[in-house]
């Protein structure tokens, strides 16, 4: 009888065959199987007795898969803008990196430097990353749309570069995503603290932190940040006057009495990291003192006292001053160098 026992249990051992059957196939994701796809598996035993096959016996389980809340949020582009310009552009892609549907409410807020004006937040429906008209506005507290598994939508921080900005600074925005349920503006709570229950699908955060203020580790959000740069034009201008003769030293150790003739210079740099363009030097004909015909020079090239045949004139642009246009100025100390005379009253 023993030895019936121990040949008994090894057919059975030997028999055992475990087989795995999922109720659908599901579609590869990079996040893995869906939640709540059902996973069921069950093992067939089969076994002889007395050398006689027996009808074979079998044991189910079956669980359903929980919900991974994941989500990624990449800084696509900065800007680089000149004071007083609009709608500038911060391009991003929110990526739901999870097993679910989920929904999400947007928030822009500054990291660091220089406040920006008119801040708002689209979604970029071409996906070009740029500003246009087919671009939707987000309203803060809604739901920016639901993404499936591995669904991205691309987003826009939208702003206006302060007119006092000045070359260099930086403004560094952050876009934070928050996790909601499909449909809702409900924010996604997790059961992270809340033990396993195989037949519901549960809840559990998996995103990293990120740089926003209060995006934590597992906290069903992320975030990015976008920078702007200022990148202008900045000018200098350097006024000296000279005395060039007076009427009784001549041009020897002149002094600057009644009929001395004085000469202004005003020089222009551009020190900043962009070209400036359209540049004007205007300087008024200072009380007591009368223009000298024809002293106007650019860049030490002479100009005509009359306006619209060149780059300068006297009193035909502004009255009572001489205008020269000095046109563009290159960035990293582009110069210009306007001069006249006049005759002390």
């Amino acid at each position: 009888m023993t030895m019936f026992n121990v040949r008994l249990t090894r057919w059975v051992a030997a028999a055992v065959v475990a087989t795995g059957a999922f109720l659908a196939p599901q579609s590869a994701q990079a996040a893995g199987t869906a939640a709540g796809t059902t996973v069921s598996n069950t093992a067939t035993v089969n076994f002889n007795v007395g050398g006689v096959p027996q009808t074979a016996v079998t044991g189910s389980a079956t669980f359903v898969v929980d919900d991974k809340v994941n989500l990624t949020v990449t800084n696509n582009s900065g800007a680089t803008v000149v004071p007083g310009s609009t709608n500038q552009v911060l391009a991003f892609t929110l990526q739901n990196t999870g097993n679910k549907t989920h929904g999400y409410s947007l928030a822009a807020s500054l990291g660091s430097g220089i406040t920006m004006n008119n801040v708002r937040i689209y979604r970029d429906i071409n996906g070009d990353g740029n500003f246009d008209g087919g671009d939707t506005l987000y309203t803060g507290g809604t739901n920016a749309g639901d993404l499936s598994a591995d669904a991205t939508m691309r987003l826009l921080i939208v702003s206006d570069t302060p007119v006092g900005a000045t070359n260099g600074q930086v403004s560094n925005y952050q876009l934070i995503a928050t996790t909601l349920n499909a449909g809702t503006t409900t924010v996604t709570a997790h059961d992270n603290a809340i033990a396993d229950d195989k037949d519901t699908q549960q809840v559990v955060f998996a995103d990293a932190a990120g740089p926003g203020a209060g995006d934590a580790v597992r906290d069903g959000k992320h975030s990015a940040t976008g920078t702007y740069t200022v990148s202008t034009a900045t000018l200098t201008v350097t006024k000296t006057s000279t005395v060039v003769s007076d009427p009784f030293n001549g041009t020897t150790n002149p002094k600057r009495i009644p009929g001395a003739v004085v000469r202004y210079s005003i020089v222009v740099t551009n020190t900043g990291a962009a070209n400036a363009t359209n540049v004007v030097v205007r300087d008024a004909i200072p009380a007591s003192t009368t223009y000298a015909a024809s002293t106007i020079t650019l860049n030490a090239g002479g100009l005509t006292d009359a306006g619209g045949d060149d780059a300068g004139d006297i009193n035909a642009t502004n009255p009572g001053e001489v205008t020269v246009a000095v046109g563009a100025l290159a960035s990293g100390g582009g110069t210009g160098t306007v001069t006249f005379d006049v005759t002390v009253n």
